[in-house]
């Protein structure tokens, strides 16, 4: 098992400092170098137990709140495998690529995206660009959007600071979608960590949960 809860040091990667020592090797300034952007992300293996941890901020909530994202299962929904997560009351379905399926409280469907709702292409890199489409239902309001079109693109891949750490990180960005609440979405993706590290989300007032901005930043993460 391998737990993460763990604290990085810090890299102050300062412009005068790098040009001094740039004719010294990196082993003798104990620094790793930044990903290259040519990095390639796959899609993570996960097993059963580990956990991610988040600091939840939204302009709609008094307080920041923590949630815990925790991997139990794999699962078949509706004939298609799927990664069953607990996040507080809720199971939460997501396909192979960790992209949004479902979710539900108490055997009762609250959500539901279908084929999925795709932030997630793997594998890509810095770059390459793709295109989701799907209908997007909120069963419990009995609201459904039809079709909803989202264009992402991976945008940078860089040494990313959150509170469990420090890690290389892929920024994913959504562009200007239809038909969705959503003006703009960046996700940073870590691979060592096989989950977003941070989010940070602008909605509009057409969003099932008003206009308002949510960021999340990982605390701590456990891998089994």
């Amino acid at each position: 098992m391998r737990n993460s809860n763990r604290s990085h040091s810090s890299r102050p990667w300062v412009a005068l400092v790098l040009i001094v020592l740039g004719a010294l090797p990196l082993g003798a300034c104990g620094r790793k170098p930044l990903p290259p952007l040519s990095a390639i992300a796959d899609a993570p293996l996960l097993r059963p137990g580990s956990s991610w941890t988040y600091k939840v901020e939204d302009s709609s909530l008094p307080q920041p709140v923590t949630l815990t994202l925790t991997f139990d299962k794999e699962d078949v929904y509706k004939g298609t495998s799927v990664l069953s997560f607990t996040a507080g009351s809720e199971t939460i379905l997501y396909d192979r690529d960790l992209n949004f399926v479902a979710a539900a409280r108490g055997g009762r469907l609250l959500r539901e995206a279908s084929p999925s709702l795709r932030a997630f292409d793997f594998p890509f890199y810095v770059g390459k660009e793709w295109r989701s489409v799907f209908t997007f239902q909120v069963h419990e309001r009995n609201l459904s959007w039809t079709p909803v079109e989202v264009f992402w693109l991976a945008k940078e891949y860089d040494v990313v600071k959150v509170p469990a750490g420090q890690f290389r990180a892929f920024l994913l960005e959504s562009k200007p979608s239809t038909n969705w609440g959503i003006k703009k979405e960046q996700i940073w993706y870590a691979p060592e960590v096989r989950q977003p590290i941070r989010v940070k989300r602008e909605r509009t007032a057409a969003h099932y949960l008003g206009k308002g901005q949510e960021s999340w930043e990982l605390v701590q993460y456990t891998l089994k």
